[in-house]
């Protein structure tokens, strides 16, 4: 869009002035992060500055004029004392208008352009500027009135210099805007609203551009910078789990833990051991703070690695995360190697099952014809299962099966297979008492040692693609099949299982059960809750965390098994968005809260739950005072395993029906 077409749309606009602002910063100061709340002129006055408007640098030592959209990031460090005026308003086209009008002002959005110059003639805009700040700062109406007058002889005075010098604006990079504001807030609760509100633009917007350019949705984008913080931290700090997860934008230490593993296919724990490991064989010195987490300055965006991110991610030429030191993982798997074949040398018979034996290796689909069985279990025959890399040969009945997926162990329990090892952090699931006597555990980290000890015939891990060297050290233990996280429901992620420990009858069973009692339960508790709404509320230190239709608690059987209805604003940012939870404040308590509750306290942070319950909203809630207040067990409700969910379903009948 030129100038004059930009003009054109400010005639036919009707404007509102929200402030004028004198400002003066001393030498050496500097202001940072300060996004621009409208659309915004900012005036130098006097002294030298370099001024920002997102990566756009202006070095400024004379009268000039710069603009900025709302969302604009401003950030000014003074090198002579500094003088300004900050111009905030705010435009809409004006109404009715040609249908024409209305898509070009959509697609140009001229109050969002940017530009900067100098004025060859800068008294006559100056003095228009001075004048309208002493007229907004006075009370009277009609002082106010003025500065508006004066306003519009600013910006007519501006454009026609600005046509005088062939000045034309530009438009303001959205994506570069918000990778830039995601990369600065990522431990906030950012979500879609609030970055198409920065940008004074639709979430369905943002979304379409953010997805043209990087091929990717803004929040998938967002929980890939966090990871990359999240395991950043893990490697450079002591800090705890849950405090990196408040750092990084996560409610707890479970849910970061369940993000992080969703992403690279291993728990936090399990990571940081890893990179222990591998610094210990290098000898490579690291760098810790003795604080948990030490906090910095803030960077500019060009300045935090982000700025070649975004243009290589945009070329296809760079992932989003990528192994901090190749060379350390290569010097693992030769360390691995190397205890393969001292272990070979002392055992003889017993390595030799390991590496001929059908069910003792992974067999490709390619030289699964070439594989040597003499060395069988007593059901020798082999099925083809496709996991996320492709076709894994794998015992049609294996006997022997180690589990490090920790999520979906509970369907083994459920098929009647007890695993022979699993991750450690699997015993904190209470539903599971009783269920794992004599099952080893892995401990936090993959150790191939521990694991061949084991001398399974199967091992099932979560694919991701930053373990595949570790995984393909344990495909030469026993067959590797890589589970993808997310991509089934917990009724598909059964039947997986099924198929996967020769077990698929059963899992029909177990489904064919799970149904009927779905659909028993069903009409009775439709018919207790009517038309009124359920919560999933979870207190923690600083708020409240609702829940939707996944992260278990029992969201999939209330919201998506027994369809009952959220309040409208869950429904709106939790579970039409697919957000899966969602931060709010003891203040927005009332809006979140529905006719029954369930609930607990957090726990993982030491937050006081009375801070939530012994509060005044809290009491006053009508679920509170009618007692629809059901607490479900804080350990149980992160998991959402076939044992789980029966867990959840029984809880769940017994808090509506009393049975």
């Amino acid at each position: 869009m030129n100038l004059n077409e930009h003009i054109t749309l400010w005639n036919h606009a009707s404007f509102k002035m929200i402030d004028v602002r004198y400002m003066l910063l001393e030498r050496g100061e500097v202001l940072r992060e300060y996004y621009l709340p409208a659309s915004t002129f900012l005036c130098a006055v006097r002294g030298r500055a370099e001024i920002w408007l997102d990566e756009a640098k202006h070095t400024v030592n004379r009268v000039q004029v710069l603009h900025g959209g709302k969302g604009t990031r401003l950030d000014i460090s003074v090198d002579e004392r500094f003088e300004y005026y900050l111009i905030i308003y705010k435009a809409e086209l004006s109404l009715p208008a040609p249908q024409e009008r209305v898509r070009f002002m959509a697609s140009n959005r001229p109050f969002q352009m940017q530009y900067g110059f100098v004025p060859l003639y800068s008294l006559s805009l100056l003095d228009k500027v001075e004048d309208m700040f002493a007229k907004w700062t006075k009370s009277e109406p009609l002082n106010k009135f003025q500065a508006r007058t004066l306003f519009y002889q600013f910006v007519h005075e501006l454009f026609w210099q600005m046509q005088r010098q062939g000045i034309q604006p530009a438009q303001p990079d959205h994506v570069s805007q918000v990778l830039r504001f995601m990369n600065e807030r990522y431990m906030e609760p950012i979500t879609l609203d609030r970055m198409a509100d920065l940008l004074d633009c639709s979430t369905r917007y943002l979304t379409k551009l953010f997805k043209n350019e990087m091929n990717e949705s803004p929040i998938r984008f967002l929980t890939q910078i966090r990871m990359d913080k999240a395991a950043q931290l893990l490697t450079d700090t002591e800090a705890q789990l849950q405090e990196i997860a408040l750092q990084v934008g996560y409610p707890d230490a479970h849910t970061l833990s369940r993000s992080f593993k969703k992403h690279y296919g291993i728990s936090p724990a399990l990571f940081r051991s890893k990179q222990r490991r591998m610094d210990s064989v290098l000898k490579l010195p690291r760098v810790r703070s003795r604080s948990a987490i030490v906090s910095r300055l803030p960077l500019r965006y060009s300045d935090n690695g982000y700025e070649n991110r975004y243009h290589l991610i945009k070329k296809g030429d760079l992932r989003m995360y990528k192994e901090r030191r190749p060379a350390a993982m290569a010097a693992v798997t030769l360390l691995f190697c190397m205890t393969l074949f001292l272990s070979a040398c002392a055992g003889g018979t017993s390595m030799g099952n390991i590496s001929t034996g059908t069910e003792g290796k992974a067999v490709s689909s390619q030289n699964s014809t070439k594989a040597n069985s003499t060395q069988s279990s007593p059901t020798a025959t082999t099925r083809n299962y496709t996991d996320s890399q492709g076709i894994v040969v794998i015992p049609a009945n294996p006997q022997r099966i180690v589990d490090l997926t920790g999520s979906f162990t509970g369907n083994l329990l459920a098929l009647g297979v007890k695993p022979v090892g699993v991750q450690v952090d699997l015993l904190k699931n209470p539903f599971l008492k009783g269920m794992m006597d004599g099952v080893e555990t892995v401990g936090d980290s993959f150790a191939p040692e521990k694991v061949l000890s084991m001398q399974p015939d199967l091992i099932i891990v979560v694919a991701a693609p930053t373990m595949e060297q570790t995984y393909k050290e344990l495909d030469k233990i026993a067959p590797v099949v890589r589970l993808e996280y997310g991509k089934y429901s917990y009724k598909e992620q059964m039947l997986e299982y099924g198929k996967l420990a020769g077990k698929e009858q059963e899992a029909a069973n177990w489904l064919k059960e799970w149904d009927k009692k779905i659909n028993e339960y069903k009409p009775q508790i439709v018919k207790v809750v009517g038309d009124r709404t359920v919560s999933i509320l979870q207190p923690y230190a600083k708020g409240i965390y609702a829940f939707g239709d996944f992260y278990a608690r029992g969201g999939e059987i209330l919201y998506g098994e027994f369809g009952l209805k959220a309040p409208k604003i869950i429904k709106e940012k939790v579970l039409d968005k697919h957000e899966g939870y969602a931060n709010l404040s003891l203040e927005q308590l009332p809006e979140f809260a529905g006719d029954y509750i369930f609930t607990s306290n957090w726990g993982w942070d030491n937050g006081d739950p009375n801070v939530v319950y012994g509060s005044n909203l809290w009491k006053n809630l009508p679920a509170v005072k009618e007692n629809r207040i059901f607490h479900i067990n804080a350990e149980g409700s992160y998991y959402n395993d076939a044992v789980s969910m029966d867990a959840h379903l029984e809880f769940i009948v017994k808090s509506f029906l009393g049975k």
